[in-house]
C-alpha cells in the first residue's frame, strides 16, 4: 500500500521486496489502480538491487524486523541514497509476542527508540529522529517512525 501511495506524488518508485508472491499481488493492485511509475525488483533488505546513490529517499516499512541484519539493512539504505536524501523507517517498538517469530518469520522482537536511533546513525545518517506513533489500547504492537539524512 505505502509502495503505491508513494507512487502518487513521487516520479518513480522503485519497490523490492524478497517474495515473489508479495511483488506479484502488490503488482496487480498497482494495475488495479493504473499506478505505473513503479519497478519491481526481488531483493533483500541486506543486498538492495539498486545502484549507489540512486534513490532520494529510502523507505524501509515493517521491514526491519524481518531482516537478519538490520545493521547491513540500514548500510545498504545509505548506499543507494543520495547524499543528503533521507531515510524513512517504520518499524515496531521492542515487544514479548515471540510467537511472530514462528508464525510470522520475525528475526526481531522490535526495537526501542534509542536501538534504532543507534542503528540508524551507526549506518552514516545524521540529524536522526524516532518517534512512536499511535496506537490502538491493548495492542501488543507499537510502531517507531525514523528518518535521518545522509551525510554528503
Amino acid at each position: 500500500y505505502l509502495t503505491i501511495e508513494a507512487a502518487l506524488w513521487a516520479k518513480k518508485v522503485y519497490a523490492v521486496d524478497r517474495s515473489a508472491d508479495v511483488l506479484g499481488r502488490a503488482r496487480a493492485m498497482a494495475a488495479r489502480r493504473r499506478v505505473k511509475n513503479i519497478v519491481w525488483k526481488r531483493g533483500e533488505l541486506e543486498k538492495v538491487p539498486l545502484a549507489d546513490g540512486s534513490v532520494d529517499i529510502a523507505i524501509a516499512s515493517q521491514a526491519l524486523h524481518h531482516a537478519k541484519d538490520p545493521a547491513r539493512a540500514l548500510a545498504e539504505a545509505r548506499r543507494i541514497v543520495r547524499p543528503g536524501g533521507r531515510l524513512l523507517v517504520l518499524d515496531l517498538r521492542k515487544h514479548d509476542e515471540t510467537w511472530v517469530q514462528d508464525k510470522l518469520g520475525d528475526q526481531w522482537l522490535g526495537f526501542t527508540a534509542a536501538e534504532l536511533e543507534a542503528l540508524i546513525t551507526t549506518a552514516g545518517f545524521e540529524r536522526v529522529v524516532v518517534r512512536t506513533c499511535a496506537r490502538k489500547a491493548g495492542d501488543p504492537f507499537a510502531v517507531l517512525i525514523a528518518t535521518g539524512t545522509r551525510k554528503p
